[in-house]
């Protein structure tokens, strides 16, 4: 096992995050068959595989350029924004004109505050978050750079994690938690990308370790609903993230499956695009069904509606890559963003 497997089946592993999210926000696909709202319940968990695998890869390239917090940010930026303004601008005139938001929403999706104030017709809660993840992780790179104790550290994040949701949920601040259950998580990913770059060895009391968050995973989800309100599924995710996806890019990197693999790798270099769109246009059910819906169960209708949401889904991811680019090639800057 090697920790670099995360960062050679990055996009694979982000494909499957992908779909695992659609499923997860497809809440009325039908569950006439055995197990399958169970499984579908589990795509809550494709997020923390986003967060994780971003952290990976922040770390390494901090550690591999020379950047400022300033640069750093921008090409965060550059390469989030103009996807997240293309959805959520026609997105929120059409909940405004739909009744279904105010005024006042256009700015604070704007500004990324809507999911921190909680305003009617907020854009999703994801690139608000993931932007203030970014805003601390160059001086978070650096503390966790100049420790080489990291997993006391990682301890001491997820207990205050815990602690900070057990607060939040007490108070009813539950429209805070989305980025506060995923903090532990994310630092993971910061510390697994500097163990990448330093070539760290994976050695047996990292299985071991790895092997006792899966367990109190599994564990944890088969008794939380017996632990009363606030043992809540996320902390499921806290606790196997790691380990599912490292044992994930273990299983990739030995199964020769390349076609499989190929079609993962295409959703995970379009996922921002394709999550953008899956969480505006095809969260509108009610009204796509108007034009197509066969069928009991809605499966004909999921099956067209994630393939059109794909499509469209790199179709914007092509556009934006193109005109950032060129917009910034027009400013002067000979560092193209990665798309």
């Amino acid at each position: 096992m090697k920790y670099s497997l995360l960062s050679k089946f990055r996009s694979e592993l982000m494909g499957i995050a992908m779909i695992a999210v659609m499923l997860f926000h497809a809440t009325d696909l039908g569950t006439d068959l055995n197990g399958l709202d169970q499984l579908r319940s589990l795509g809550f968990g494709g997020v923390d595989i986003f967060i994780l695998l971003s952290g990976v890869g922040l770390a390494m390239s901090l550690s591999r350029r020379e950047q400022t917090d300033a640069e750093f940010l921008s090409r965060r930026a550059w390469r989030v924004l103009p996807a997240y303004y293309a959805v959520m601008l026609p997105y929120t005139l059409f909940l405004y004109l739909a009744g279904r938001a105010q005024l006042s929403t256009f700015l604070w999706n704007s500004i990324l505050l809507n999911y921190w104030v909680g305003c009617m017709g907020g854009f999703n809660w994801y690139v608000g978050g993931i932007m203030l993840l970014y805003l601390v992780t160059p001086p978070v790179f650096r503390f966790l750079r100049s420790h080489r104790r990291r997993a006391p550290i990682l301890l001491a994040v997820t207990a205050a994690a815990f602690f900070v949701t057990q607060v939040l949920m007490r108070d009813t601040w539950w429209n805070h938690l989305d980025v506060f259950f995923r903090i532990p998580v994310y630092a993971a990913g910061l510390v697994i990308g500097l163990w990448i770059v330093e070539e760290r060895k994976f050695t047996a009391a990292d299985g071991a370790a790895l092997v006792v968050m899966l367990l109190a995973g599994v564990v944890y989800a088969l008794n939380r609903m017996s632990m009363g309100d606030y043992a809540p599924g996320a902390y499921i995710f806290t606790l196997i993230t790691v380990p599912v996806c490292l044992g994930l890019a273990w299983l990739m990197d030995k199964l020769p499956l390349r076609p499989l693999y190929a079609a993962l790798r295409f959703l995970g270099e379009n996922s921002l695009e394709i999550y953008l769109l899956n969480v505006s246009l095809f969260s509108e059910t009610a009204l796509l069904r108007r034009f197509f819906d066969p069928g009991p169960g809605h499966y004909v209708y999921y099956a067209a509606a994630f393939a059109l949401n794909i499509l469209l889904g790199w179709a914007l991811h092509k556009a934006v890559g193109v005109a950032v680019n060129r917009l910034r090639r027009r400013r002067g800057s000979d560092r193209p963003i990665k798309f």
